[in-house]
């Protein structure tokens, strides 16, 4: 599903590989809902920017598969958490917006 031209995945969605492929190579956003607690260490390489670069090109690799990465990509998390507590690496790697009024 879209919203407002965004792509929206849920975290334990099984096409979530497929999804954040498409939109890592065309440069799109990809929205992730549902998040808690941790996030999949499947997008660690993602979110820690292991970009490979083999000429003008520009490649991740996620779960042992070479993706296309294009630098317009961008990565959105939701919670509905009031007030989240990640792991202090995952804060390091992520910046954190709180909505809440």
């Amino acid at each position: 599903p879209t919203w407002n031209g965004q792509n929206v995945v849920h975290l334990s969605d099984p096409k979530l590989k497929d999804k954040l492929e498409f939109c890592m190579g065309d440069g799109k956003s990809l929205v992730v809902v549902g998040v808690e607690d941790e996030i999949d260490p499947m997008l660690d390489p993602v979110l820690e920017k292991e970009i490979i670069r083999k000429g003008s090109k520009m490649f991740i690799n996620v779960s042992d598969k070479v993706m296309d990465y294009d630098p317009n990509f961008r990565l959105y998390f939701i919670t509905r958490l009031p007030n989240p507590i990640f792991s202090p690496e995952l804060q390091a790697k992520t910046t954190l917006i709180d909505f809440t009024v």
